[in-house]
């Protein structure tokens, strides 16, 4: 997995699979919240997400009282967080 961050957006290549993922992942978003609370994320390859992800962005939009926006490539995944009911909790978006 790849991570690219540019002001508020966070970009992801590759894969979502492992807990240090989730790390990396949980400092970028951080590092933005610190300064905003308006979070675009895209999912260019992935076709999974991680459950602590899932739990983490849950707790920003929640706790954080961030507004954040997935845009999501992949159909699968997208239907994942549809089955979920978390299209709306996390703003998701098939790009």
């Amino acid at each position: 997995m790849e991570i690219e961050t540019s002001g508020n957006e966070i970009i992801i290549k590759g894969n979502i699979k492992s807990i240090s993922h989730y790390h990396q992942l949980m400092q970028e978003i951080n590092m933005l919240l610190s300064h905003a609370k308006d979070i675009r994320i895209y999912i260019a390859d992935s076709i999974s997400i991680t459950s602590s992800i899932i739990g983490y962005l849950c707790k920003i939009v929640e706790e954080e009282k961030a507004f954040m926006t997935l845009y999501i490539k992949n159909e699968d995944l997208y239907d994942i967080l549809q089955d979920l009911n978390l299209t709306k909790t996390l703003n998701a978006q098939k790009i």
